[in-house]
């Protein structure tokens, strides 16, 4: 009984942690795709080009700052995945849960990457 609860414990903690981070990887990446439709709003064109807002910021930057963002979160993520697996859940993050973290942040780069070549 008492090592059924230890593994309870572990597997909320490991299920918090997962959440926690998806949704900050969500919510960032989310409220930045946002900000480049701003971006790209017709009524933000300058003679064609993407008028500057927020500063010098630009979809190009941007793009690459949120490419670097997902990037550091999709690793983040794994590595927590396999501290949890390793530690304290044997059966925790296997293969499936790695492919569906890889494709989820593939899928968010490449959505970067058209932004970028949108402000190309």
């Amino acid at each position: 009984m008492v090592e059924e609860k230890k593994i309870s414990e572990n597997f909320k903690a490991y299920e918090d942690g997962k959440q926690r981070r998806y949704n900050l990887l969500f919510a960032v990446n989310g409220g930045a795709f946002a900000v480049a439709k701003l971006f790209a709003d017709p009524k933000l064109l300058c003679d064609g080009k993407v008028a500057p807002i927020l500063g010098g910021l630009s979809l190009g930057r941007l793009s690459f700052g949120m490419i670097l963002f997902t990037i550091v979160m999709v690793l983040d993520v794994f590595m927590f995945g396999e501290k949890m697996r390793k530690a304290y859940l044997p059966g925790a993050f296997g293969w499936q849960g790695k492919i569906v973290l890889l494709a989820i942040g593939m899928l968010i780069c490449i959505g970067w990457f058209l932004v970028a070549g949108h402000a190309a």
